[in-house]
């Protein structure tokens, strides 16, 4: 009798174990604002004390080395992340542009999946039918804001903690590190030992705000690191899929706004129970992520996204993803029109300008060489830096290259980003590397092609009405 209650007891526990294993994760995915992967610690930080609990992730999980945004602006960035789809498919292809009615996002794949959908932070999407996120309350939602308050995390643990049966996915949205930078502690860094960006202009306004930046970039380390404790606090990092992504890059010259690497390469870091952490140069991109959790979640990925599921990568299944990845970039409707496509392989990057004859210019950083007159922000962080590059270019040669990089693009640049990972030396005029060049355009005609892009400016009469 005994014996026998001892091996029902036994099979109970057995049950248990494997209901328990296979029960779906839960998500817990961070998107930082405005950073540029270089700038944090696991991958290659010239400036120390930036990432530790990044860092320690990426020890423990899996780091992509070739993770890309189609589009270095934050509304389409997150666009793509949400629905698995590049911007011209889903509709949003410039900043502040709401994605096509009835598209469906991460919130209606999962939540027929039987998830919770979240979001806490920053949104900067629309329309709500899109994206009928459940609302959680404790983090700062204005990007823009001046000594941005701190974080109340009661929303996200009771969020994570409120029905144990049922599976969450909840986006953490920071603000940080998005301008203004005047947030947290940049005592850990000296001024003159500061290592800056390479194509930047070494003024004092460059490394005070770069001094800047990097503490905000502290505080989302922070953010990360309360956000894995918060999984330990309450058992839940065994069942639960943690994401880290740092959206597009810095909001500085040759950083956000533009198809240079320093904007559309994005840190991702993932931290899968079960699976032993690696480093991995597979080429993908943003809307990998959402076929990702659909495939984890048990769900059939649908055919018509864009993105394709990590899982085999992730699993070791495999060690190639993507080909390539391809990035679009189009100004605002304020100023000139300036066009971009984009793509690398990896090894070589082509970026094709459709607008060579126009001035390179962005509202936030140079609009007065256009007439616009910002009387909302007139001291942007932004433009005191960019101005600080002018007046040390009428006398330096080095800030003038810095200055005319960013300002005049020519039609076309290539880039060996394996000996020139900062895109300095543009080799899209020797003829050693033309098969290259004409091969990588002709796979941007056709992938532009494919995401019905014909190429012109959008300026606010031609943009999609939704």
């Amino acid at each position: 009798m005994k014996r026998a209650t001892l091996l029902t007891a036994v099979m109970m526990l057995s049950t248990l174990v494997v209901s328990r294993a296979a029960a779906p994760p839960n998500f817990l995915i961070l998107l930082a604002d405005d950073i540029s992967a270089t700038s944090l610690g696991c991958y290659g930080s010239d400036n120390p004390h930036t990432t530790p609990n990044i860092d320690t992730l990426a020890d423990e999980g899996i780091r992509f080395t070739n993770m890309f945004v189609s589009e270095a602006i934050c509304g389409p960035a997150r666009a793509e992340l949400y629905t698995g789809l590049q911007p011209y498919r889903n509709g949003c292809m410039q900043n502040h542009q709401a994605t096509k009615k009835g598209t469906l996002s991460v919130v209606q794949r999962l939540e027929k999946l039987g998830y919770r959908v979240g979001l806490t932070g920053k949104t900067h999407i629309k329309p709500k039918s899109v994206y009928p996120f459940e609302m959680v309350k404790g983090f700062p939602t204005n990007c823009n804001a001046r000594e941005t308050p701190g974080e109340n995390w009661g929303g996200v643990e009771g969020f994570m903690t409120r029905d144990s049966e049922q599976p969450f996915c909840l986006f953490i949205c920071s603000i940080h590190a998005h301008a203004p930078w005047d947030s947290g502690d940049s005592s850990r860094w000296e001024l003159d030992e500061l290592k800056l960006p390479p194509h930047f202009a070494d003024t004092p306004e460059s490394r005070h705000f770069f001094r800047e930046y990097l503490a905000e970039i502290r505080l989302f380390d922070d953010q990360v690191g309360r956000a894995g404790a918060l999984l330990k606090k309450h058992g839940l990092d065994e069942n639960t899929v943690l994401i880290v992504l740092d959206e597009n890059g810095a909001g500085m010259p040759g950083g956000k706004w533009t198809n240079f690497d320093w904007g559309v390469r994005s840190a991702c870091l993932i931290k899968w129970p079960g699976v032993k952490g690696f480093v991995t140069d597979a080429v993908a991109q943003y809307c990998d992520i959402l076929p990702t959790l659909i495939d984890a979640a048990g769900g059939k990925v649908p055919t018509d996204l864009d993105g394709r599921s990590l899982l085999p990568l992730i699993k070791s299944e495999t060690e190639a993803h993507r080909d390539m990845a391809f990035f679009t970039y189009n100004s605002g409707p304020e100023g000139p029109p300036f066009v971009s496509r984009a793509v690398t392989d990896g090894r070589f990057k082509l970026m094709w300008n459709l607008t060579p004859d126009n001035l390179f210019a962005v509202r936030t950083i140079n609009g007065f060489d256009y007439g616009y007159e910002d009387t909302k922000m007139p001291d942007r962080h932004v433009r005191q830096l960019y101005q600080s590059w002018l007046k040390l270019a009428q006398t330096d040669a080095a800030a003038e290259s810095a200055v005319r990089r960013f300002r005049k693009q020519p039609e076309f640049q290539l880039y060996d980003l394996s000996k020139d990972p900062w895109e300095r030396e543009n080799l899209a005029s020797n003829p050693e590397y033309a098969a290259t060049r004409d091969q990588l355009k002709n796979s941007i005609s056709t992938w532009m092609r494919q995401q019905g892009d014909d190429g012109l400016p959008a300026p606010a009469g031609r943009q999609k009405k939704n």
